[in-house]
């Protein structure tokens, strides 16, 4: 143990007189031989943090968790809402009869101030769990807060924290409840460090494998071998997709909800329309824009009181969590297939009709969740 002191302490003297010697001589850069036993210092590259919701590179680093926020989109004066457009993603899910609610979720960047806020749905608990979101909400449907008690979710609702939240006068209640951000970053929760699964994206790993599907499709789309042939159409149900720029999703009875998206070619993102006009962001005025629109469709029913009764206000019982059909439009095409999700807390994973996992492209995304009481179609 001597010798090995003795010999460090030498090695330190001698990098510090070679630091030296370089200082003297006004060198800018240098490498440092010998100063660790023999081997070279080299530079170690920063860690490139990608939004896992996105794809996109962070080089400021992301936050510990996303934060999902419980936004109306009623037609009694909810729309235009504040800041939704700095959402990395927006599902649109029933809330009750053919009314939807947004599930807006910021991880890569916060406004100052978003709103309005509304409240929870019990399977809104569902989405929260899957990002490891921090939740924001103003009131409960009913289920809804054992349901986000009993998974452990920390969350803010205005019915218990009425002082964090603000009434614009522009809007009616109670569609006018708002929250500054710096109500919610200052609670306990927030800063709980989350690790969130991502999507997968367009990069460089899904162009090898475009190329590699057509080099397939080109040497043996010819081939009568069964294997060949299931290979083929494997192939071909991931490289090629039908056109669609136009998405259409309204109630049965069009006066409660009625959107749209539309691609826009030339900029290679989605506009949406909300009763035949823009839908805006009423802090900025611009139309919302999205790199991918998603289709998830799912199943619901009338959720029951506790006589058995429908719900007064038609409020629903639906399914995040099993399987079903789902669409992604993106580029102007669209991929056909399949969700599934096997337990609260777990990912929601779409797959194309080749059986790999839809493919986004980098950016933001809206998420249609679909029931049995919306039309939806495309073309």
């Amino acid at each position: 143990m001597k010798g090995k002191r003795k010999s460090n302490k030498k090695l330190v003297v001698a990098c510090i007189v070679a630091l030296l010697v370089v200082l003297g001589v006004g060198m800018g850069a240098f490498a440092l031989t010998g100063c660790s036993g023999g081997d070279e210092e080299t530079a170690v590259e920063p860690e490139v943090i990608i939004n896992p919701i996105t794809g996109e590179e962070m080089p400021d680093g992301l936050p510990a968790r996303p934060v999902q926020v419980s936004i109306p989109n009623a037609p009694d004066g909810a729309v235009p809402q504040s800041n939704i457009s700095y959402a990395d993603i927006i599902y649109e899910i029933p809330a009750e009869g053919q009314i939807t609610r947004l599930q807006a979720i910021f991880y890569s960047q916060f406004p100052d101030k978003v709103g309005p806020v509304r409240s929870v749905r019990y399977y809104f608990v569902d989405l929260a769990q899957e990002y490891k979101s921090y939740y924001v909400g103003y009131g409960w449907g009913r289920l809804a807060r054992g349901y986000m008690n009993g998974a452990g979710i920390p969350h803010i609702n205005g019915m218990q924290d009425t002082a964090l939240f603000t009434r614009v006068s522009d809007k009616a209640a109670p569609n006018n409840a708002y929250i500054d951000w710096s109500n919610i970053e200052a609670r306990d929760g927030y800063n709980d460090q989350q690790t969130i699964k991502a999507w997968k994206f367009r990069d460089d790993e899904w162009k090898a494998e475009v190329k590699e599907a057509k080099a397939l499709i080109e040497e043996k789309g010819d081939s009568d071998d069964p294997e060949d042939i299931e290979a083929v159409e494997k192939a071909k149900a991931f490289v090629n997709h039908d056109k669609a720029t136009s998405i259409s999703v309204q109630g049965k009875d069009p006066r409660n909800n009625r959107s749209a998206c539309s691609y826009d070619e030339e900029k290679g993102v989605y506009t949406r329309t909300w009763f035949g006009d823009p839908y805006v962001d009423k802090e900025t005025g611009e139309q919302l824009e999205f790199q991918n629109i998603l289709v998830q469709k799912v199943y619901s029913e009338p959720l029951l009181d506790s006589n058995g009764m429908a719900d007064h206000k038609g409020r629903l019982k639906l399914k995040l969590n099993g399987s079903g059909e789902a669409y992604l439009f993106t580029n102007g095409e669209v991929i056909k297939g399949t969700w599934s999700k096997k337990k609260a807390g777990s990912r929601t994973i779409f797959k194309d009709e080749s059986g790999k996992q839809f493919r986004f492209t980098k950016g933001k995304t809206w998420v249609y969740v679909v029931d049995g009481n919306m039309d939806f179609s495309y073309e």
